[in-house]
């Protein structure tokens, strides 16, 4: 029973990302806090989420700047697929732009230096 309590109150239990999504490879590159950020996820066929959840394409622009009002030091760390369109990709950054995002990260995987 102790071992039981013991592995149940350390384990770490990580959130389920709301799409799966293959990220394009980059060999150069910063790091941010993922804490800082508002995770946004397009997937592969051009549906978009914010950390957990859902968003429909014409919303995006209104649920980012009502995140941002709320709080205004977040920044937007956009995970694109690796197949989507870059149309699709250009139409979420225009509703980044409409909220006035102050800053954008476009995260990749890191494929190490060459």
């Amino acid at each position: 029973m102790l071992l039981l309590i013991f592995f149940l109150s350390t384990t770490i239990f990580k959130a389920r990302e709301a799409l799966s999504v293959h990220l394009p490879g980059a060999t150069t590159g910063e790091h941010f806090r993922r804490e800082e950020a508002i995770r946004v996820w397009v997937g592969p066929r051009g549906e978009v989420a914010f950390n957990d959840a859902s968003v429909p394409m014409e919303l995006v622009g209104t649920v980012l700047a009502e995140k941002l009002a709320a709080n205004p030091s977040l920044s937007i760390a956009l995970y694109a697929d690796a197949r989507v369109p870059y149309a699709t990709v250009a139409r979420v950054l225009d509703e980044v732009e409409r909220a006035h995002a102050p800053r954008v990260t476009l995260t990749t995987e890191s494929r190490g230096s060459r």
